[in-house]
């Protein structure tokens, strides 16, 4: 299935053709293997919520240099990697055990909560409660670097990501100045993230009214903003509660996923959207009420009744 997210691009200037090239090097690297079967394996013994890996798409890297114009060399993540916990206790371990295999690496810890309301998340997108390692390791033949990032982070910081990203960052059909872009995005990110925490994590009534208080305050303070944007802010709400049901249903979909193909898997996808749009429609209650009782009443849905037919 064709969306907004994963439009073909074709490799047209020479730097480009480099990237296609070099990524095509990477995808059949055994070294490359090697390391991520290392980082799967630490990802099993410490037992995480879930672990994610990925060499970068040809296309994604394409349609991301013609944004930001960072050439080959200039590039962080062609390898990707998420060890995402349970808690943030359980981040730093991880830390830990990465700092001594990657000693030269970058580090960036983006943990502490404060960072998420900082004037800092209006020039630079900050990840909450999330640490980034960024490395250049000689893995593929003849030793040559390979640009990798990771990231280590809570199960709710994973899911408020991802509804940004691709809601938003990733967005091909977007059409407006890279600045405003980028402060969606952190606002989409944020909102997603309170609702996840208030939506995932047991929470004292102190720490749920605090929660609330926040977000509140965040959607009261870019009012305009995000009714001007109100279609793509609603994508990411419905991102967010599919990935919460996925997260929490991942054995059952892991089972189908591995005998669908990726058409039938987008087509789960844009059914469980669709389901969640349904529960969100009651325009009765107010935003934060609307979005977790829709999100409890999602949770209560069977994976078998969530399966379109034709998949049965």
């Amino acid at each position: 299935m064709r969306n907004k997210m994963n439009l073909d691009v074709v490799a047209e200037t020479e730097e480009e053709i480099k990237i296609e090239e070099f990524l095509n090097l990477l995808h059949k690297s055994s070294e490359v293997q090697e390391f991520l079967e290392t980082m799967r394996n630490q990802a099993k013994a410490r037992n995480v919520f879930k672990y994610r890996e990925r060499v970068k798409d040809v296309n994604s890297a394409i349609r991301t240099y013609r944004i930001n114009k960072k050439k080959l060399d200039e590039v962080h993540d062609y390898v990707g990697i998420s060890f995402i916990t349970n808690t943030e206790k359980e981040i730093y371990p991880i830390v830990d055990y990465l700092k001594e295999k990657l000693p030269n690496a970058e580090h960036i810890d983006f943990v502490d909560e404060e960072y998420i309301y900082s004037p800092l998340v209006y020039i630079k997108w900050v990840p909450p409660l999330g640490y980034n390692i960024f490395a250049k390791e000689k893995l593929i033949p003849n030793e040559r670097e390979v640009p990798i990032e990771i990231r280590v982070c809570s199960k709710e910081a994973f899911i408020s990501e991802q509804s940004a990203y691709y809601s938003v960052q990733k967005n091909d059909t977007i059409k407006m100045p890279i600045e405003e872009k980028n402060q969606l995005r952190n606002l989409v990110q944020h909102i997603t993230y309170k609702l996840a925490l208030l939506n995932m994590r047991e929470l004292t009534e102190e720490e749920r009214k605090k929660h609330t208080d926040e977000l509140d305050d965040l959607l009261y303070k870019n009012e305009e903003f995000l009714k001007k944007n109100s279609d793509l802010c609603k994508d990411a709400i419905l991102d967010l509660g599919k990935l919460i049901y996925r997260c929490e249903h991942e054995n059952e979909m892991a089972l189908d996923d591995k005998n669908l193909s990726k058409n039938a898997i987008d087509d789960i996808d844009e059914e469980l959207k669709q389901r969640f749009n349904s529960l969100l429609e009651n325009k009765e209650e107010n935003f934060i009420i609307k979005v977790c009782n829709a999100i409890k009443k999602m949770r209560l849905i069977k994976y078998q009744d969530i399966r379109i037919p034709s998949l049965k």
